[in-house]
This record gives structure tokens, sequence and C-alpha cells, in this order.
């Protein structure tokens, strides 16, 4: 079974969500993602939450600050926290997405994700990064790619047994001018694999700025 941190975070964010269509939807992605996962939508404490935020919307009134409210919330940062280290792209990957539209929705969102992981720790200036997501068909996962500076990075799903991971220098120079590869699996440790990564290119860290 796959679990998202998703609909948790939303859950309890849910500021951007300020029209019943809004709050509607993502209490019906929140379902599909909770079904996904094997888990009972009605046990779920991100659609609880998401359930009273919308009451509260749609009456007018704030939400209920009552205890059940702040178990609900303190359930949601518990399951955060238990799937922070089991980043949801590599469960997607390994059970296959081609055809299966939640999978894909959630794989476009976890690629994207992971990727400027990656560049946060390659310390990467974020407003420089250049993150797509290509696919020839729209039932089918594609492939990912942050490009930034010298570095090229590459995520995709791996068919016919062809590794998820791939970097290369961005523009084919040594010691980068190789496309080194990796499971996808690598990326159950992102700060690990971005060390990787600068050593095999060699890439240099961005110049701190002076503190005056």
């Amino acid at each position: 079974m796959i679990d998202i941190d998703y609909r948790y975070r939303r859950a309890l964010q849910p500021d951007g969500l300020t029209t019943f269509e809004t709050c509607l939807s993502a209490i019906n992605d929140a379902v599909a993602d909770a079904r996904l996962a094997g888990i009972d939508p009605g046990k779920c404490p991100a659609i609880a939450l998401l359930r009273r935020h919308m009451a509260s919307m749609c009456d007018k009134i704030p939400v209920d600050q009552d205890d059940q409210h702040r178990k609900l919330r303190a359930s949601c940062m518990e399951r955060i926290a238990d799937l922070k280290n089991k980043p949801a792209i590599i469960a997607l990957v390994l059970r296959g997405l081609d055809h299966r539209p939640e999978e894909l929705r959630h794989y476009r969102r976890e690629g994207y994700r992971a990727l400027r992981q990656i560049a946060a720790h390659l310390q990467m200036p974020s407003a420089q990064c250049r993150i797509e997501y290509n696919s020839p068909n729209s039932t089918l996962a594609g492939d990912h790619t942050l490009e930034v500076g010298d570095l090229f990075v590459r995520i995709s799903p791996e068919r016919y047994g062809e590794p998820g991971l791939a970097w290369r220098n961005r523009h084919w120079k040594k010691p980068g001018h190789v496309m080194r590869k990796a499971p996808i699996t690598e990326l159950r440790d992102i700060p690990k694999l971005a060390n990787k990564i600068r050593r095999d290119l060699d890439l240099k860290l961005p110049p701190q700025s002076r503190l005056i």
C-alpha cells in the first residue's frame, strides 16, 4: 500500500481552500489517497480535519479548536513524521504507474518535490532551478528533470531494467561527461544521494553571502 503525506499537510494548512468547490475537491482527493493507502476514509484524521474546515467555511464561523480538533492535528503531524523517511515516489515507481491515474497524479507531484529537495541539499539557488515533466502520453509515466548551473538530474519510471535516477554535468563536461545512474531506492536518503552527486560531478558550493 502507498500512503502519501500530502493530504495530511493540506489538512493542517487549508488556507487555500476558500470555496465549497475547492474544499469538496480536496476532500475527494483525500478520500482517493486514503483508499490507495488501504486506509478507511472514515478513520483518516486528514479527511476529518478537511470536513471540519469545509463546515466552518460554509457556516462562516471559525473552526472549533476543541480537544478533538487538537487530536486530529496531532495525528496528522504524527503521520507526516512517520512518512518522512519513506518517500512515496519510491513505492509508486516500484509498484508501477502506467494507466493508473491516481498514482500518476502523485508521481508528478512527488517527483517535483524530490528534485527540489536534491537541489536544496546541493545548495542550488531555487530561483534558477528549472524542473520539468515530460511524458509521451498522459496515461504513461514520464521523466522529471532538474537543470541548474552545471547540474542535470533525471527521475524516471524504472522500465526494462533501467534505473530510475540519472545525473550528469548539464554541459557534458568532465568529470560529469558520463551519465551516472542509480535505482530509485537511493531517494530513501536524499542527503546521501546529493553528496554522491556532488562528488561525481565535482560540483562546487555556491559562494556564501558575506555577513556585514
